[in-house]
């Protein structure tokens, strides 16, 4: 539930003011923000099962179809601080962004 308050919410407010501020695609940032938080945890997710099957396979174990508790904590845990850090890289590098400066137009010439 949190999750979802942060992707549907809290990451398009934060990239389109920091977008707007800088004259860039708002919908566009957002939905890079979002994109990078999905990523990162569902390849993180996807790695930690991953890891899980090689590691119970070498060891002769038995794969179970259900992951056990710790196993399922760990995974969720990195996958969201993954998460947090690639939207975190990805509010960095729009706030790299030059905030465009303009000069206001010269004076009419007096004659």
């Amino acid at each position: 539930m949190l999750e979802l308050y942060f992707i549907f919410f809290r990451i398009p407010k934060i990239m389109s003011e920091l977008a707007r501020e800088r004259q860039r695609s708002a919908v566009a940032w957002s939905i890079l923000g979002i994109a990078a938080w999905l990523g990162a945890e569902i390849a993180v997710g996807l790695g930690v099962g991953i890891i899980y099957v090689i590691v119970t396979a070498v060891q002769g174990g038995k794969i179970e179809e259900d992951l056990p508790t710790g196993i399922t904590v760990l995974s969720y845990v990195l996958a969201l601080g993954a998460a947090i850090g690639s939207f975190l890289l990805v509010k960095k590098i729009l706030s790299t962004r030059a905030i465009p400066q303009y000069d206001p137009p010269p004076l009419p010439p007096k004659f």
